[in-house]
């Protein structure tokens, strides 16, 4: 059996508090946490355990230093990372991921994906930093950014304005099963605030229904997607002969500098 920290896959649950409506109306809070233990308990006798559980008072940095803060710091290093958030409507789906844009939003009320869109652009100036205080060549990087919205079977752009064009985007499989999309519009961004612009020009363009738990539901899938492009100095030993017998030199290693490129894809979010 795989250990736990082997895993590639971990699953967290998240309590949200009663709404108003549900405090009128005399709801019970049937779930508890056991104290110390990522399980909670649907009544009395029903257990469920996760790699995380996070209580009615959970607060949103907790959640991200939790959950997503080494997805992002991995992407850095190559790897890419899913974030999927699964729930029924009302559930807090939009306030945890933080694509809610209806008001503006205190900074320790920020959700998952612009608490990453800072921790990666604060990554990129802190490598950017390190390099130049050690004398080396900064990396270069690139952020791109692409929203489609999966609605009636029909995927959607939600950058492009026009939505009652039909769709030319296309889902397709590559030979190591990997899966990608051709047709969507993708921006390139340089900071911050242009990643958080983007996230919010699509989350303004989302398909949006009112239903007896939510008035704003969101009644389609999303996914915001992040590509990252990552240009760094990586140092070669190269072992051989120099110069031998002329300059006295014997065989030694020289530092040769060589670029690797590292792509990764993170903050997806997926919404049900």
């Amino acid at each position: 059996m795989t250990a736990q920290s082997d895993c590639c896959v971990k699953v967290s649950l998240r309590i949200r508090p009663q709404m108003a409506n549900e405090k009128i109306e005399g709801c019970h809070i049937c779930t508890s946490v056991t104290p110390g233990e990522p399980q909670v308990l649907l009544g009395k006798d029903k257990a469920f355990t996760y790699d995380c559980v996070f209580d009615l008072d959970a607060k949103q940095h907790e959640v991200y230093g939790a959950c997503v803060q080494k997805l992002v710091e991995g992407c850095f290093e190559g790897y890419n990372a899913t974030v999927f958030a699964y729930g029924q409507t009302g559930s807090g789906k939009t306030y945890t991921m933080g694509t809610g844009f209806d008001v503006s939003v205190a900074d320790e009320e920020k959700g998952i994906i612009p608490r990453a869109v800072r921790h990666l652009f604060q990554g990129i100036q802190k490598r950017r930093t390190e390099a130049q205080a050690a004398g080396g060549h900064p990396p270069e990087f690139k952020v791109s950014a692409q929203f489609l919205e999966l609605y009636n079977e029909e995927i959607l752009d939600l950058f492009e304005g026009a939505r009652d064009r039909k769709s030319n985007i296309k889902i397709h499989e590559d030979s190591s099963g990997g899966i990608y999309t051709t047709g969507v519009t993708s921006r390139l961004v340089t900071s911050e605030n242009e990643l958080l612009d983007c996230l919010k020009l699509g989350a303004l363009s989302r398909t949006t229904a009112s239903t007896q738990m939510n008035a704003q539901s969101s009644r389609s899938h999303a996914i915001f997607t992040i590509h990252l492009c990552q240009m760094r100095v990586c140092q070669l030993q190269v072992n051989g002969e120099v110069n031998g017998e002329e300059d006295g030199v014997s065989e030694g290693s020289i530092s040769q500098p060589a670029y690797e490129t590292l792509t990764e894809t993170e903050s997806r979010r997926f919404q049900h």
